[in-house]
């Protein structure tokens, strides 16, 4: 285990195969908290591919938009979505609805859109008794992580995202794209 080199004034804990991790004590000002270590947090981002920050107790919808918007700016509104989901306001929203005897891939959140998001956000404001683990990955990382002949198919042939609506899973075409017409 290690630090990162850049982690000033943030401690990040570095495990091979796990995420970075900051641990830190709940602020009384958990967006002032964001809004002050903004530049820091991103950086660690930008640095490691993703960064779990544990110990903000995020406990709410409305206290989650808050620290998201300072985090970022400005949330992104889903649109194309792969799954239905509940929507808490512009940007935020619960997690994918999902069959709990179907495997879920890895997040790629957005990024068949035509402008995919520049970060994304997560918050557990009710930890799950069983299971409950989100799958993320470094797709740059997975590229890398392909075998050669694959990765020089992709760029000589391209590739095809095809996606497929049903009523068994996943979010219909109607709430894909929010339209009945």
């Amino acid at each position: 285990m290690s630090t990162s080199s850049l982690s000033a004034p943030l401690d990040v804990e570095l495990r091979p195969g796990r995420p970075p991790v900051a641990r830190i004590d709940a602020p009384a000002d958990v967006p002032g908290w964001a809004a002050e270590y903004r530049d820091a947090l991103r950086a660690r981002v930008t640095e490691h591919g993703s960064l779990l920050v544990r110990g903000l107790g995020l406990r709410d919808p409305e206290q989650v938009g808050a620290v998201f918007s300072r985090l970022t700016g400005g949330l992104m509104t889903e649109r194309e979505s792969f799954a239905p989901r509940e929507t808490f306001g512009a940007g935020l929203y619960v997690s994918t609805t999902w069959p709990a005897n179907q495997p879920m891939c890895m997040h790629h959140e957005l990024s068949y859109t035509q402008e995919p998001p520049g970060l994304m956000l997560f918050a557990c404001l009710t930890a799950p008794e069983d299971g409950g683990a989100t799958a993320v990955a470094d797709a740059a990382e997975v590229l890398r992580e392909l075998p050669p002949e694959v990765r020089t198919r992709f760029e000589r042939e391209g590739w095809l995202l095809t996606r497929s609506y049903n009523d068994e899973i996943g979010a219909s075409l109607e709430e894909s794209f929010g339209t009945a017409d």
